[in-house]
Order: C-alpha cells, then sequence, then structure tokens
C-alpha cells in the first residue's frame, strides 16, 4: 500500500513538473508513457471533442494508429460504451459493465478490429460548453484486466489528468506570445483550448459560440493561414495537432476590403505604386485609386498619417497577413 501511495504521488508531481515545460502533444505521451506504472494498459487515447455529435477533433494516441478514433465515426451513435461514459461523467466505465457489449456492431466491427479487447475509458466535461475530454486506457487481452483496483486508481487521476492539460495549454500559449496579446490555441475543430487575454471576447465579437471559432473563419484560416472579418485580423500557425491564432481588432481599418488591406500593408512599408502593382498583378492606375480611396475612408491625407494610424492600430509596420483578394496572384 505504501509503495503504490509513493508511486502516485511521484506520478502526480512529475505530471505537473511536465505541464509546465512540455509542448502539450510531448505531455501528454509522456503522461500516458508514466501511468502504464500505475496502470497496466496496452495502449491509449486522450482527447477531446464535441459531447453531442461526438466528433473528436484533439486527439493524442498511444501505442496506437490515431485512425482507431476516425474510424470509430463510423458506428459512434451505435456505441453503447460511450453512452454510459457520457451518462456518468468523471466516472472510469468498462468494457464488461455493459451487458452483452461484445455482441454489439461497435465493438466487432471497430474496437475488437484495433485490438481493445478490454477498454477503461472515462469522459469529463470541460469548462468549454458542449466540449468533453476523454482518457481511454485498452488492453488486447480478453481477460479482465481493468480491475475495481484499477478503476479507482483511474478516478483518482482523471481530474489530475484534465488540470495539468489546461496548466500545460496555458504554459504553451504563455511562450508563444504576450499576456497582453489576444492570442489562443485551438484544435483542429476550431475549438478555443485556452487564450489569452481578450481572445474569447473578440472572436465572439465575430460571431464566436460556446468558445468555438465561426465556421467560415475557422475554414479560411485553415485554407489560408489568415482571415479577415468585420471587425478583425484573424492569423493561424500549425504547432503539431493545434493551431496558434492570433486577433488584432482592425479598429478604424475594418472600413477597409480584403484588397484595400493589402496595399495598406504593402504602402506602409514604403513600396511605391507601381512596386504594389507588380506585387498584386494590377495597374498601378488601380493602385493609386486604391490608395486614394482609402486615404478617403480613414480620414488621412499622407502616407506618413497612414503609417501612424497603422502603428497606433497594430504595433507594427506590416499587419498580420490578410487573404488574397478573389483574382489577386498568390
Amino acid at each position: 500500500m505504501n509503495d503504490r501511495l509513493a508511486s502516485t504521488s511521484d506520478f502526480l508531481l512529475e505530471l505537473y513538473s511536465d505541464a509546465a515545460d512540455c509542448h502539450p502533444e510531448a505531455f501528454r505521451l509522456r503522461t500516458l508513457e508514466r501511468l502504464t506504472k500505475l496502470i497496466d494498459f496496452d495502449f491509449a487515447v486522450w482527447g477531446g471533442g464535441a459531447a453531442e455529435s461526438r466528433d473528436v477533433t484533439d486527439l493524442v494516441t498511444y501505442e496506437q494508429s490515431p485512425e482507431i478514433l476516425n474510424d470509430w465515426s463510423q458506428v459512434a451513435d451505435q456505441d453503447a460504451f460511450c453512452d454510459i461514459t457520457l451518462e456518468q461523467l468523471g466516472k472510469a466505465a468498462r468494457f464488461d459493465d455493459i451487458e452483452n457489449y461484445r455482441d454489439s456492431i461497435a465493438y466487432n466491427d471497430h474496437w475488437r478490429r484495433f485490438g481493445a479487447r478490454q477498454m477503461m475509458a472515462t469522459i469529463s466535461a470541460e469548462p468549454l460548453d458542449g466540449y468533453v475530454s476523454f482518457v481511454g486506457l485498452c488492453s488486447e487481452a480478453r481477460t479482465n484486466v481493468f480491475c475495481d483496483a484499477s478503476r479507482m486508481m483511474k478516478n483518482v487521476i482523471v481530474p489530475h489528468l484534465s488540470a495539468a492539460l489546461r496548466i500545460n495549454r496555458q504554459s504553451s500559449l504563455m511562450r508563444h506570445g504576450r499576456e497582453s496579446e489576444a492570442i489562443g490555441l485551438v484544435d483542429r475543430g476550431g475549438w478555443i483550448l485556452v487564450g489569452l487575454e481578450r481572445f474569447s471576447e473578440l472572436a465572439r465579437e465575430e460571431g464566436a459560440l460556446s468558445n468555438r471559432l465561426p465556421h467560415g473563419m475557422w475554414e479560411g484560416l485553415v485554407q489560408t493561414g489568415a482571415w479577415q472579418g468585420t471587425a478583425l485580423l484573424a492569423s493561424a500557425e500549425r504547432r503539431g495537432a493545434h493551431y496558434l491564432v492570433r486577433l488584432t481588432p482592425l479598429g478604424a481599418f475594418a472600413r477597409l476590403t480584403p484588397r484595400e488591406m493589402e496595399i495598406v500593408r504593402s504602402y506602409v512599408t514604403g513600396l511605391t505604386f507601381r512596386e504594389i502593382a507588380t506585387e498584386l498583378a494590377i495597374a498601378p492606375s488601380t493602385v493609386r485609386n486604391h490608395i486614394a480611396n482609402i486615404f478617403e475612408k480613414l480620414h488621412v491625407a499622407s502616407r506618413t498619417e497612414l503609417v501612424q494610424l497603422h502603428l497606433a492600430t497594430f504595433g507594427q509596420f506590416t499587419a498580420p497577413d490578410t487573404p488574397k483578394a478573389p483574382g489577386a496572384s498568390p
């Protein structure tokens, strides 16, 4: 008993230490590897997604292919094991808790195909409305390796896993941006896992609901890495399984079209009309007309005034990349 308590204590100390230092994916993998010393299992899945649709949008697998949950979507609505874990949030469930589960389509067409003959899983509600996280431990053995003691251990450990993961994501975000920045870590489904400063507030101004970026905005960011809305600019960088997203309020520049923002970006760096025209594959006279419209919309009379307004709004000479206007050259 004392050895088990000591092992659990060591696990938790290392868990929170890693949370402050590791990349989010590496953190989950290291944690699952160390968890094998407390609970016997062959492979594991740790992720999150929308509870209602059972759409997994964030996933790390240990000793298993990510396809295990990509393929699961085909049987997700028929999986009684998912039903029971959703019904008892925060508590570990096992395949053997469901009578005749091994006769089900979900087990025979999916889990057994991936070697999961035993599973002990926990689904936990997260602060994001409608979003849940899960940790599933799997065994290739048919015998009941997940005894009551293992279930009790998992029930003790899972709240710490969720808390440490939130710390890990926050720490990771702080390493990539200043605290005053509107910067967030977003999963591949557009869920805002964690954000600094005004990130969620700005996202809601553009139509975000339940801590999830609007579909059109998220689609644009995934495809081009940049997006311009009515009130802000957004840029996205891939970070492993996640995206690092920065939001910048447009201020007075909200009056401009994406094409006009492209021209502003080039003009404030000192490029001439002809150089901008060459860059965008348009006529110099078209650039001149755009500049005149920009000056009128922003109530400025010179390049110097435009630069000053740009600096006051974005704090830099080049705004975050904006999407190319239709027909523009790459």
